[in-house]
């Protein structure tokens, strides 16, 4: 005997003696619920035949009623079913922010089915037009996008309007790393600050992300084979701040570290115990998790007002940079000093060296004049006989 397929509904008889059948015709746009519909008959036959015409008519878009979904409503359930699910904690509140200042107000009421390219046009260029550029509108189409496509996927969206769309073209800032004057305003303005020091000593070691510094524990330090473990990081989400593995089996690494690095890492690690030995005796409150850079109390630094800190040491430097510009400057820095594309892409914590290659490699200054000088140098004069015509 074949196996029903899902949703096809086992014919009984009533107490009345009619019998009778539920079959799933689809699922309901708005609340993704099951949508059942009944067949009733004075005999089996009669529902078996009401019940398979039924579901020959119920053949196409699995939810009902998806012709009256909002491109908001869509992008809602969207982003608390779908997305949460599948990003991290920080790619999603950029995902909300992006919903809710830009695609909720210019496309919201929109419904699903009557979205044009058009549309989505005007909303691209109403982002570049009003203050927010070529970045944020190519992110804002990114995310419509995603949202789009699983629409399609999931047979709300009959076909998808954004093919049609042209994003502004970007201008990309050439960033030239730190030169060592650079790098020696930027160490004099942190010392004032001994954390902040010690975490640009080690991100001047490591090209580590900012979230990775922030989730470092002391547990991952090797003071004996003098290398760090990079194994987990800071994220945000709904509920605050907390610690995720690293995204990748490629973000889990091992680095090796400079002298000079682990004879700051011993010296902060002095500073942090007398500093929670003090809070102890005070009865200041504590949190003991092992965090290598915590907040005054020891918890989880938000790595926003990290980020804020670091740029107004940069500022007292006067050095226009951010954190995670940092990160650039070391990889192009591994890249000068000859390094290879694959030692680089496993220091950096990338899974493809094509992000590499892409972004983070940036000219250092003075590259083409040492080119020119090397071809000088390595200039084949003596199989060169200048007696003798080029023929």
């Amino acid at each position: 005997m074949a196996k029903r397929a899902n949703g096809e509904g086992t014919i009984c008889k009533r107490k009345d003696g009619l019998w009778m059948t539920a079959v799933i015709i689809g699922r309901d746009a708005e609340t993704g619920k099951p949508v059942r519909k009944y067949c009733y008959g004075k005999t089996k036959g009669e529902v078996q035949q009401k019940k398979d015409a039924l579901l020959e008519r119920s053949k196409g878009p699995v939810f009902i009623d998806a012709d009256k979904i909002t491109v908001g409503q869509w992008v809602e359930k969207w982003l608390t079913i779908y997305a949460r699910a599948s990003v991290r904690g920080n790619t999603y509140i950029g995902y909300r922010s992006v919903v809710n200042n830009h695609i909720l107000p210019l496309l919201g009421e929109i419904k699903l089915q009557k979205l044009r390219g058009i549309d989505i046009q005007n909303m691209v260029n109403t982002i570049k037009d009003n203050g927010g550029g070529p970045r944020l509108a190519e992110l804002a189409f990114s995310v419509l996008r995603i949202a789009l496509n699983k629409a399609f996927n999931e047979e709300i969206l009959h076909r998808l309007p954004f093919k049609t769309v042209s994003l502004p073209k970007k201008r990309r800032k050439e960033f030239i790393p730190l030169s060592s004057i650079e790098w020696a305003r930027l160490f004099t303005a942190a010392e004032a600050d001994a954390e902040m020091y010690t975490a640009l000593l080690l991100e001047w070691a490591t090209g580590i992300s900012r979230s990775e510094l922030l989730g470092l524990k002391w547990i991952d330090f090797n003071f004996t084979a003098d290398s760090v473990s990079i194994q987990r990081a800071v994220i945000i989400t709904d509920e605050g701040l907390t610690l995720d593995d690293t995204k990748t089996i490629a973000r889990q690494r091992v680095l090796p570290l400079p002298e000079i690095t682990i004879l700051q890492m011993k010296q902060h690690q002095g500073r942090q115990t007398a500093t929670i030995a003090a809070h102890k005796a005070t009865g200041l409150p504590w949190e003991d998790n092992d965090l290598v850079f915590p907040d005054p109390f020891g918890k989880l630094q938000d790595p926003r007002s990290w980020s804020k800190q670091f740029k107004r040491m940069a500022k007292a430097a006067s050095i226009d940079i951010t954190f995670h510009k940092l990160r650039h400057d070391h990889a192009s820095r591994l890249s000068a000093n000859g390094v290879s594309i694959k030692d680089a892409q496993y220091r950096l914590g990338h899974s493809t060296t094509q992000m590499l290659l892409n972004v983070y490699t940036h000219r250092i200054s003075g590259g083409q004049e040492k080119i020119a000088s090397w071809l000088n140098s390595s200039f084949p004069v003596a199989s060169i006989n200048h007696e003798t015509p080029l023929q």
